[in-house]
């Protein structure tokens, strides 16, 4: 917990310098390909709760164009959207999520959605960024895949991990559809994708690197920058040249992208 904190505040400071640094403003072709990614959803966690559709609702109602999720899987193998692997930090319960078959869970947890709720409602909608917390049963699995054949791997949606070996359970999908996720381990997660054919990278924005960007378009791949909630850095990301902006704070920043394509337009 006190690890969370620290890294969130130092993250807090280096964006409210960054944000306030003087910056090229992108260029008109940057930010109509930006991609403001709903990390969660667009949730408070004190009305709406992350994960659910109330809080996916409002970011698409906004205009956002993807949306951030993750998987686990339940005591009868069902793939479902929650973070954690217990419903006690959103949901006020002690239940674990792989311990309750997929009726008992729902008793529990109303809000907690299935894979095939989301695709239902936005898989037409957003583009989904699917983030695997965990290996399921060859069942599970297996599961998780037929919810996802009506969609296009890489087009509609990426299966995101903080662990690259995760995506054992997603080999057989293209390998633009993998993108790695790093936290703290830019270095480590940044030197896996050199060695594996991937979709990209994402990771937080005080880690990457102008080489790590020249590279991405060398080799023609995506990269994503979180966690953002302030128009200065929002700005100077895409100027950067970085497509994906993960955020806690999705129709602010789809609000502020908006009027910055507005303005260029214009120009």
């Amino acid at each position: 917990m006190l690890q969370h904190f620290v890294e969130h505040y130092l993250l807090w400071l280096a964006e409210a310098v960054l944000a306030a640094w003087p910056r090229r403003r992108p260029t008109r072709a940057q930010l109509e390909r930006t991609l403001i990614v709903a990390h969660r959803g667009a949730r408070d966690d004190v009305h709406v709760k992350e994960n659910t559709l109330a809080a996916f609702d409002l970011a698409v109602q906004a205009g956002v164009r993807a949306i951030e999720f993750d998987i686990r899987y339940t005591a009868d193998d069902e793939p479902v959207v929650v973070h954690d692997a217990d419903l006690s930090r959103v949901f006020g319960r002690p239940e674990r999520i792989d311990e309750l078959t997929w009726p008992a869970l729902r008793a529990c947890a109303p809000e907690l959605p299935h894979l095939a709720e989301i695709i239902e409602r936005y898989g037409d909608r957003a583009h989904l960024m699917i983030e695997l917390k965990t290996r399921g049963s060859t069942r599970a699995e297996t599961r998780m895949h037929e919810q996802l054949a009506g969609l296009t791997a890489g087009d509609d949606y990426h299966i995101l991990a903080l662990d690259p070996a995760l995506f054992d359970a997603v080999a057989d999908l293209p390998a633009n559809a993998r993108v790695p996720v790093a936290k703290s381990n830019w270095r480590a997660i940044r030197a896996w994708s050199r060695r594996h054919d991937c979709g990209g990278i994402a990771g937080p924005y005080l880690f990457i690197r102008r080489a790590d960007i020249r590279a991405s378009q060398r080799h023609n791949r995506l990269i994503g920058s979180g966690f953002v909630s302030r128009r200065g850095l929002l700005e100077r990301e895409i100027g950067r040249g970085i497509p994906w902006i993960f955020t806690n704070q999705p129709v602010a920043l789809q609000h502020m992208l908006e009027q910055a394509r507005a303005r260029s337009r214009r120009m």
